[in-house]
Parts: structure tokens; C-alpha cells; sequence
């Protein structure tokens, strides 16, 4: 009777000690988690959110770069050229929309400088106060992106980007409408 005893006790530390078998949702790449003490509160780490950069100029030859951002609840960048129709036709359309949405910063990215003075024309006859900026750091990348313009982009105000770009022109009724589905 000793000898079976001995054998289960001699068992029972070999085996009731063994690590826990991972379970069948854990993968090879996933950390194994560690114990805490039940007192313990583990809190997440936040999330590193890289900011979009940039330095430039506007049309004037200002200096800008993204601290422009501070103070606003929602970044428009709106991308387009000279040569582009519905760009030129929108622009009178973002003034009103500017205007309108003191807490939206609106911002002109060109993406063709090849004409300044036509760009410079169409701006003023625009009625354009919003900054028109040249395409420099992640705005450049941006542009780089932008298959079709005009194309408008949306950042919170730490500049990160907002859902897809939205392609293509619109006219105020429209714009404010996409405007106030992003302040919500």
C-alpha cells in the first residue's frame, strides 16, 4: 500500500505542477500571459498615434506646417490643380463651407505648380481665403496618393487620418453634410 502511495504522490507532483497547456485560441506568435495579483489592475498602454508632418509654404510664402492643426475639432485637406474643372468649379463652394465651419480648418493642397500665375488667378477669383499650401512632407505623400482630384482628406486634430478620401467634387449641401458626419 506504501508503494502505491508513493507512486501517486510521486505522480501528482510531477503532473500537478506542470505549466498549463496553452489554450486552443493562443498561437505560437501570441506571449503567453503573466499572473498578477488579484489586487492588481493591469492598464493598457496607450496607443503610439504617429502625427502627420509637414513644413511648407502657402501662396503668399508663409511659412506653415502642422501646428496650423491647434485649436481645430477637424482638418480638410483638399487636393487639386489648376487644369482640373471640378476642382476650379468647387473652390467657391469651400469658401462658403470655410465661412460656415469656424472649428474645421480647411486647407488647398496643389498638386500641379507648373502654372502659378493661372493658380494664383483662379484662387483670387475664387473668393479663396482658406490657406492654399504647396505639397511638401506628408502632404507630398499624400498628393503621391491621390489617383483622381479634386480628392479631400480628413484628419483629427492630431492628425490622424479620417476613414478613405472622399474623391471627386461636391457642392456645400454636400460637404457640410460629410462635415457633420465627422463631428459627430
Amino acid at each position: 500500500m506504501k508503494k502505491i502511495l508513493s507512486w501517486l504522490l510521486i505522480v501528482a507532483l510531477l503532473f500537478g505542477c506542470a505549466p498549463k497547456a496553452p489554450s486552443p485560441q493562443a498561437t505560437a506568435t501570441e506571449p503567453a500571459a503573466e499572473a498578477t495579483p488579484s489586487n492588481t489592475t493591469i492598464e493598457p498602454e496607450p496607443a503610439v498615434e504617429k502625427q502627420f508632418r509637414f513644413s511648407t509654404t502657402d501662396l503668399d510664402g508663409n511659412a506653415v506646417d502642422e501646428s496650423i492643426f491647434d485649436g481645430y475639432d477637424l482638418i480638410m485637406l483638399n487636393f487639386w490643380a489648376y487644369w482640373c474643372g471640378p476642382c476650379v468649379r468647387e473652390m467657391p463652394e469651400l469658401e462658403k463651407l470655410y465661412q460656415a465651419y469656424p472649428n474645421v480648418l480647411l486647407l488647398g493642397v496643389i498638386v500641379d505648380d507648373s502654372d502659378m500665375e493661372e493658380t494664383r488667378a483662379i484662387v483670387e477669383n475664387a473668393g479663396v481665403t482658406y490657406p492654399v499650401l504647396y505639397p511638401e512632407g506628408d502632404l507630398a505623400k499624400l498628393a503621391q496618393n491621390c489617383q483622381y482630384i479634386p480628392t479631400t482628406f480628413f484628419l483629427k486634430p492630431n492628425g490622424m487620418l479620417i476613414d478613405q478620401p472622399t474623391v471627386g467634387s461636391n457642392d456645400l449641401s454636400g460637404w457640410t453634410r460629410t462635415v457633420e458626419g465627422y463631428l459627430k
